[in-house]
């Protein structure tokens, strides 16, 4: 059923990549001011291991395992712009990729009114692409990229696509340095499979970019707040997991709201069973918790030496560990083809919180809990990823491009994991666990990306 809907949702892109094109050519034509264009993805990816799924964006609800899938990374996206004077202009941009809810049903990622009071400045209202990591603006655009997809320990790690709200954005030079620099306000409700979601609310941000000879140097902070709910509206987690055996990351889903904690026993709720239950709660719970990102980035292309590197930290003191993650990438080309080899790395700050049992049930949780005091902890990760691929311009706006992923976890990640690249097959998104006893997972990626 799966390929069956896939081949229809590829046949469906094609069509309107044909019909975007001549659409484009009519109304340039026709008038200076309307211009229609576009990019897209086709790809095909698969692991080595039919075990683990791989993801290239975490909403997703299922990935690709040993099996050669299209649905990963291909992605259709048209955009308009309308500009009716030098002073106003509008765009807007639909995006038809593989979404939470396992569709290519397109979503609106761009929808602005910009104007220009004086040439070197932009200000804009209404939804466009959030601007928290280097690559954020072009990160759905392949052809715009090195690699077949951007490095998922440090893209996956600051899952914030867009924001609904206003900025302005200042272009000026200072000798041989030319740069931009861009301050933003708006929120945005990012969907996850099931009809849960996270709400960012006061997302303010800061970026400064300078461009001189081959360098471009980027640094961006942004603040905001963030609530995890779930799909009755809860803010999540409404549960605490607590392990009872670190081997296995076996234990018990301790719900504040019953009567009986875990079932221990008749009328013991939790807070009356665990002391610290209620501050442990509160610290997990994604609720009005920070999501504040810093990044820094570097480029130099000197137009056949090139070296990309990223830094970002994330800090969230919730349920959701702050965290920290890079990439560096170093790429020759000649001519048309550009070989380039990548080394990625994100770490999770995760905290632990132990369950302090109430001095009159110590037996009772004793006897539950015999590997040791129960606790509960924070998203873990700390993950290695190798990658070489191979670019070739085959032609005028057209990259073919090959990529090998090595993946290697390097800890136990029990309960909700960041970054979910990887998961065990047929777990959601979040619940698996990841270990270095998966071994090293390899991953092999084909993609045909244009612009038009």
């Amino acid at each position: 059923m799966k390929s069956t809907s896939l081949r229809y949702s590829v046949l469906g892109m094609a069509v309107a990549l044909t019909c975007a094109t001549a659409a484009r050519a009519e109304i340039s034509n026709e008038s200076k001011t309307l211009v229609l264009s576009g990019f897209g993805t086709l790809s095909a990816v698969q692991t080595n291991n039919e075990n683990i799924e791989f993801r290239s964006d975490n909403r997703l609800p299922s990935g690709t395992a040993s099996s050669h899938e299209f649905d990963n990374d291909s992605k259709l996206g048209v955009q308009l712009s309308y500009r009716p004077s030098d002073k106003l202009q509008a765009v807007v941009q639909l995006l038809s990729r593989r979404n939470e809810d396992n569709s290519f049903k397109p979503s609106v990622d761009w929808a602005y009114i910009a104007y220009k009071p004086i040439s070197a400045l932009s200000l804009r209202a209404g939804r466009f692409v959030a601007p928290t990591l280097m690559g954020s603006d072009y990160r759905n655009v392949g052809y715009a990229n090195i690699w077949v997809r951007p490095p998922t320990d440090v893209y996956n790690s600051a899952t914030i696509n867009n924001v609904d709200g206003i900025d302005a954005i200042y272009r000026g030079k200072l000798g041989a340095v030319s740069y931009t620099l861009q301050g933003y306000y708006g929120g945005y409700d990012l969907k996850f499979a099931g009809g849960s979601g996270i709400k960012f609310n006061h997302m303010a941000g800061l970026n400064l970019s300078a461009e001189t000879g081959s360098w471009t140097f980027r640094v961006s902070h942004m603040d905001a707040s963030h609530t995890n709910y779930q799909a009755d509206g809860q803010a999540a987690p409404s549960t605490l997991f607590a392990v009872s055996q670190p081997q296995t990351g076996r234990g018990f889903r301790l719900n504040p709201a019953a009567a009986s904690c875990a079932s221990f026993s008749a009328n013991i709720s939790c807070n009356q069973l665990f002391t610290n239950f209620d501050s442990v709660f509160n610290a997990l719970r994604r609720d009005k918790k920070p999501f504040n990102i810093t990044d820094l980035g570097l480029v130099y292309d000197n137009g056949n030496v090139v070296v990309q590197a990223e830094y970002m930290k994330r800090k969230s003191d919730s349920q959701l560990s702050n965290s920290a993650a890079y990439y560096l990438t170093a790429g020759y080309r000649f001519d048309r083809v550009l070989p380039y080899v990548s080394y990625s790395a994100s770490k999770t700050d995760t905290r632990r919180y132990i369950l302090s049992a109430a001095p009159q049930y110590q037996s009772l949780v004793d006897q539950r809990f015999t590997q040791g005091a129960p606790y509960a902890q924070t998203s873990n990760t700390d993950n290695r990823t190798l990658s070489m691929g191979l670019r070739v311009d085959v032609a005028p706006s057209v990259a073919l491009k090959f990529q090998l992923d090595q993946y290697k976890p390097r800890t136990n990640s029990f309960g909700a994991t960041d970054a979910q690249t990887m998961s065990r097959v047929g777990a959601l998104a979040g619940a698996a666990q990841m270990s270095d006893s998966v071994g090293t997972v390899r991953l092999a990626t084909v993609a045909l990306d244009f612009v038009f």
